[in-house]
């Protein structure tokens, strides 16, 4: 991300249709490779994945090729939804994410965990920062993901940028729990600022 403000993908950053699938392999790898140092897991049920500019135009690219749109106003309008959850500069944006071995165990996982989008915190220097939801789910529905962002102050920022520890963690009812990031994912965190 630039000081300036936010790193978002225009349409010429945006492989469809045949020059999407030339890459695909490759990027799909790529990708694969550079959300391995993003994701945190917390508890056996629940991970969180730093998202950047890189992968979010990635599921865009894969959204593209799963709806089959070509239309260039479609994809325009796509790419507007997808821009929107870049992080802005001074942020972070992860996803976070309920995952269960037996998909018939998603509801009670869910259930148990409720609100857990609003538990989540980033730790750097003895201060914390609270995720932010983007959205929350209606009353009585609770989703298996949620965006998150993080509005981290000059001094986080600083911190983390200096080599400093961050750590993440829930301090939901029902899973409270901090993870110090190794080095690989503080790296993969810190290059996003």
């Amino acid at each position: 991300m630039t000081p300036e403000g936010s790193d978002q993908s225009d349409l010429g950053d945006v492989r469809v249709g045949a020059a999407y699938e030339l890459a695909r392999g490759d990027e799909r790898h790529r990708i694969a490779e550079l959300k391995r140092s993003r994701r945190i897991h917390l508890g056996d049920t629940l991970a969180l994945v730093f998202e950047n500019r890189e992968t979010i135009r990635s599921t865009l690219e894969e959204a593209l090729r799963t709806e089959r749109i070509g239309d260039p106003d479609r994809i325009a309008g796509e790419l507007a939804a997808f821009n929107a959850v870049v992080a802005e500069a001074g942020q972070l944006s992860a996803l976070l994410f309920l995952e269960v071995a037996d998909p018939a165990d998603l509801a009670a996982a869910a259930a148990q965990l409720e609100g857990v989008e609003r538990a989540v915190f980033i730790e750097v220097g003895g201060t914390r920062a609270r995720a932010v939801p983007e959205a929350v789910s209606p009353p009585g529905e609770s989703a298996p993901a949620h965006f998150l962002r993080f509005n981290l102050e000059p001094d986080q920022r600083a911190a983390i940028a200096g080599g400093s520890a961050i750590a993440v963690g829930t301090d939901h009812p029902n899973l409270t729990v901090q993870i110090q990031l190794d080095e690989d994912q503080r790296q993969a965190v810190a290059a996003d600022l």
